[in-house]
């Protein structure tokens, strides 16, 4: 069966041509929207930034990575509108140069990119599917699909014009876990665990698995705050795994340090290990890990036990 992967956040079909356009240009003081000329954006860079992530089942289907393009003007186009949209190197190099990362373009090989997409008149959003090819993705590789819009039909091109993807396959940790376990919070100890959570292992590499919490919709652990539902800002734990399924690292998402001073490293007094095969029901994923924040500073012991395919 084809595979479709979309990203939610640019299904925004509500989203009126005044926030739109709020979103296109990097302003300030009163703008008159409606003396606007349309621009064309990526709404997912807009909304959500511009480095994303895209992992796909391996298999001998094609699948389809779906980008949205998005017409903000005051009023949908009365006629339809080609977009050209490109692989751009010179993006990858600027993220990689700015970020200490050595993301390689996904060979041609592995997908197939249209030569337009078109948004249809009266509309705001045309997508442009792009076909990757998964058996071809060598798993071990860290690739990206850097795309850049670079013709509008001589409409205006957005400041938002840019996304880059992380491509990969899954890899046989992903999935939806049930976690339990035990946190203790040495700085404040009115932050408490809140388990059981609902957490998808999201794969950003061939043996890597970011913490995504369902409940809070986002890369987040979560907690109580003197009883009420918190998180903490800036911190999800990312686990590396080997290949007899041990724990062997784990970082922090969003920087090691983050922004906040936050970073992640493995307590190696834990089991840190797969039990039963992975991937599969009754498989457990056992570890101990912790955050730093100058010192270290909240312990987590943590059961991951697989539920389903994500």
């Amino acid at each position: 069966m084809k595979r479709n992967y979309k990203i939610t956040s640019y299904i925004l079909l509500g989203v009126t041509a005044m926030l739109s356009l709020s979103s296109c240009l990097k302003d300030s003081g009163y703008i008159d929207f409606s003396k606007n000329e349309p621009l064309v954006e990526f709404p997912l860079e807009a909304n959500s930034g511009q480095f994303q992530s895209a992992a796909f089942d391996i298999s001998s289907t094609p699948s389809t990575l779906q980008v949205a393009v998005n017409v903000a003007s005051p009023a949908p186009l009365t006629s339809a509108l080609d977009v050209t949209v490109s692989v751009d190197q010179a993006t990858l190099d600027a993220y990689n140069s700015a970020n200490s990362t050595n993301y390689l373009v996904l060979p041609s090989a592995d997908y197939a990119l249209p030569a337009k997409v078109t948004v249809p008149a009266n509309q705001r959003l045309g997508i442009l599917n792009i076909t990757i090819y998964t058996d071809k993705i060598d798993p071990s590789g860290s690739f990206a699909l850097p795309l850049k819009i670079t013709d509008a039909s001589g409409k205006k091109i957005s400041n938002y014009n840019t996304l880059i993807y992380s491509v990969g396959v899954k890899n046989k940790y992903d999935g939806v876990y049930t976690v339990t376990g035990t946190m203790n919070d040495v700085v404040n100890p009115a932050l408490t665990s809140n388990y059981p959570r609902t957490v998808d292992l999201v794969t950003t590499g061939a043996n890597t698995n970011a913490y995504f919490d369902e409940g809070l919709s986002g890369f987040a652990h979560a907690i109580l705050n003197g009883g009420t539902l918190s998180s903490y800002g800036q911190f999800a734990p990312v686990f590396t795994f080997d290949s007899n399924n041990k724990v062997t690292a784990v970082v922090n998402k969003y920087g090691q340090p983050s922004g906040n001073n936050r970073s992640a490293r493995l307590d190696i007094t834990g089991i840190n290990a797969v039990s039963g095969t992975p991937g599969t029901s009754g498989s457990v994923i056992k570890v101990k890990y912790v955050m730093v924040q100058g010192t270290d500073r909240t312990f987590f012991d943590e059961t991951f036990t697989y539920k389903s395919a994500r």
